[in-house]
Parts: structure tokens; sequence; C-alpha cells
């Protein structure tokens, strides 16, 4: 099933092998894990093949692949992880990989769109993330769209040989617009 978003020229669906080169060059680039907490680089096709199987057997995760509608390229992907159905909470993420694609609304509206499906199909009560402290973009936007910041976890995330801050956010069913 796929899920449009026409304004923006893309779509979500489920995430399929032909995704995995994508995948691994948006993984696999120093600007886009940067910007990431928990990424690195050096990701090989065998892991790209893990994380689609992965992605495919879990039931406590939503993952989407972000695609064109043109010609259903893949430019990154949008998930729910850590489902919680008793508590009625999940963690959001994404990854817009394609350079291309920054700055041009397509992350903003796949994050509401996800964040709505979440509590409009899952019944979900609250959405939680995480972004490293330094991703001043990422904090701007989700600020902007509704997310509440919680807290900061210091020096929580190791990556290039530092230490940095993730500052944590949450939204919560009532608060969302």
């Amino acid at each position: 099933m796929s899920y449009p978003l026409a304004e923006h020229g893309v779509h979500m669906r489920r995430p399929e092998p032909r995704d995995i080169p994508a995948i691994l060059r948006f993984k696999n680039d120093p600007e886009v894990a940067a910007a990431l907490g928990g990424f690195s680089t050096g990701y090989s096709q065998a892991d790209g093949e893990d994380w689609l199987a992965r992605r495919q057997s879990r039931s406590d995760e939503l993952v989407h692949a972000i695609a064109t509608i043109q010609d259903d390229t893949c430019l990154g992907h949008v998930g729910l992880y850590q489902i919680d159905h008793r508590i009625r909470s999940a963690e959001f993420a994404i990854m817009l990989g394609e350079k291309s694609a920054w700055g041009k609304g397509i992350g903003g509206a796949v994050t509401r769109w996800m964040v709505d499906f979440g509590f409009a199909q899952l019944n979900l009560n609250r959405v939680f993330l995480s972004v490293l402290a330094s991703n001043q973009r990422a904090h701007r936007l989700y600020t902007r769209i509704g997310f509440v910041q919680e807290g900061v976890l210091r020096e929580a995330q190791f990556k290039n040989g530092q230490y940095h801050d993730v500052v944590c956010m949450s939204v919560l069913r009532k608060e969302w617009p």
C-alpha cells in the first residue's frame, strides 16, 4: 500500500530490496550520518539486507520508504519504533538521505503524516523522538510542528571521536494540531 503526499511529490510505501542501494548510500554518507544519532558509516550490502529483513519481521515497528511519485526513487525512510500498544506510545525517526530533497518541506510533511498515522491508525497517545542537540534544523522543525522538549541527555551519543548531547522531545495526541 502506498500513501501519497502529492503536493511534495513523494509517497510512503514499505521498503523493498531495490531500496537497499539508496539506503546504504545515505547511511554511508558522512554528512547524512553526522546529523543522525546512532548512525555511523561503513555499512555493507549484508548490513542493508539485514536492515530490510528486520524491518519486515518486527511487529513493534512500522517503517516506510520515502519515495518519489514520479519514478519511485527512494529518498530515505520514516518510521515508528518501539510501538507499545498497551501504553499507546512509539518512537519516531526519519532519515531523508537524498540531499536534493532537503529544504523542500518533505521532511516536515512526512513527519506530520507519520505522527498523524500513529495517532489516527495506531491509536497512540504519545510519540517521542531524540535528536542530536547539534542538529538545530531538525530541532526547529520538530518544535514548529508541535513536539515539546522534555530534556537533554548529556553526552549520550559518541560520534566522530566526541560526545554529543541528545534532546528528547514528544507530542501527545491532545496537543497534536
